[in-house]
């Protein structure tokens, strides 16, 4: 792998863009490495792209300075232990509900004695020999806070060591509280409910980072003290550009 993107050096910056990926065209893979991300994100949760997607475009992503990183679409060793073997450095998993669930997933991310990874870096390990060594303090783990579950169990969950992060996924959660997805940067129950977990995962020393809709949510959440905005997915991107275009030709 090309990428020597530090941990240490990504984490350095309080202010941290990220980039989403549903799509599993490689074009728009290289055009999101070449923007002004921090990170790049590919879902495979929700997104289109299967695994032999994901390490292509993990391959395609080496070349740019940008820290790599895979939603796993569930809290499973196996697809855990795939994607950081093909080069991904962060790993966010969905619906961490508890304080075993989230040591579950840590304990997938870390070889031992840290964790229960199993070695076998097929791909992360090109060009590094000293993978097997690095790769402990090298790996970003990020747990989804996405139901109303998480909310109330997210004390016990921040005191996982050897999580890094949590990430408000704002739809998920906004439908746990019974509110509808277009309402998730709108509600003051929901802003109040960022608010609490932003404030308890700094008094556990935890990083924040939050889904939004656009530049406007970004900024606003990156000021209130967010470490990690993802500014939208690269198809509502590509879905808001056009249609912008197409308003300016109709006018």
């Amino acid at each position: 792998m090309l990428n020597k993107f530090k941990k240490s050096d990504f984490l350095k910056n309080n202010k941290l863009v990220n980039g989403w990926v549903l799509s599993e065209c490689s074009a728009t893979a290289e055009i999101l490495g070449s923007s002004k991300f921090n990170s790049i994100t590919l879902d495979l949760q929700h997104g289109m792209i299967d695994f032999s997607k994901c390490k292509l475009i993990l391959q395609i992503l080496s070349k740019y300075n940008i820290f790599p990183m895979v939603r796993v679409p569930s809290n499973e060793i196996g697809i855990i232990n795939k994607c950081l073997d093909a080069g991904a450095k962060g790993i966010i998993c969905p619906l961490i509900n508890n304080k075993k669930e989230c040591f579950n997933f840590t304990n997938n991310c870390y070889y031992p004695p840290k964790g229960i990874r199993s070695f076998g870096p097929t791909i992360a390990s090109i060009n590094d020999n000293n993978y097997f060594s690095n790769s402990n303090k090298e790996i970003l783990s990020i747990a989804m806070i996405e139901t109303k579950e998480s909310v109330q169990n997210l004390e016990e969950i921040l005191t996982i060591d050897n999580l890094d992060m949590v990430y408000v996924g704002p739809y998920d959660l906004s439908i746990s509280y019974g509110y509808t997805p277009n309402k998730v940067f709108e509600q003051k129950t929901m802003l109040n409910t960022y608010d609490l977990i932003l404030n308890k995962a700094s008094k556990f020393g935890k990083k924040t980072a939050i889904h939004c809709a656009g530049g406007k949510t970004a900024k606003f959440f990156l000021n209130k003290g967010f470490t990690l905005v993802t500014i939208d997915t690269d198809l509502s991107l590509f879905k808001k550009g056009l249609d912008q275009e197409l308003l300016l030709l109709n006018k």
